[in-house]
């Protein structure tokens, strides 16, 4: 007669399950949004200072190069700072001069730039709209 008035206590009951469930929920919907945002401005930061890094080179090449005005005309990709060809070498090796590679923006977007013929504002964009400053 005592066991059938005695409380089975073996496990947890469907309401105790559903709120911890509900809790889980909750706190997955709440992390997931904080998440990507701080990771979208990691990015965003990152590419800003890739961005930085590139127009320093620029600026340093321009600096470097023999009748700057002149010379700038001529500089018209990437490579011209990241690689410097040694005019005696037939072979025409590239080593790094101003950049050891050029940056890629994380966020998978493509960096573009306008060199100037006259002066140190060059303008280094990037495909990624939020991205730019």
């Amino acid at each position: 007669m005592y066991r059938m008035f005695q409380k089975d206590d073996e496990g947890f009951t469907l309401v105790e399950l559903m709120v911890v469930v509900l809790i889980i929920g909750i706190l997955v919907a709440i992390a997931i949004p904080v998440f990507n945002t701080a990771r979208a401005n990691a990015q965003r930061r990152s590419c800003q200072s890739n961005m930085r890094t590139v127009e320093g080179a620029y600026q340093t090449w321009y600096a470097n190069s023999p009748g700057n005005a002149t010379v700038a005309a001529g500089l018209t990709n990437w490579a011209g700072l990241m690689a410097v060809a040694d005019a005696d070498d037939a072979t025409q090796t590239f080593v790094p001069q101003y950049v050891k590679a050029i940056p890629e923006c994380p966020g998978e977007g493509t960096y573009s730039a306008t060199f100037p013929n006259n002066g140190l504002n060059v303008a280094v964009t990037c495909s990624v709209a939020a991205h730019n400053p």
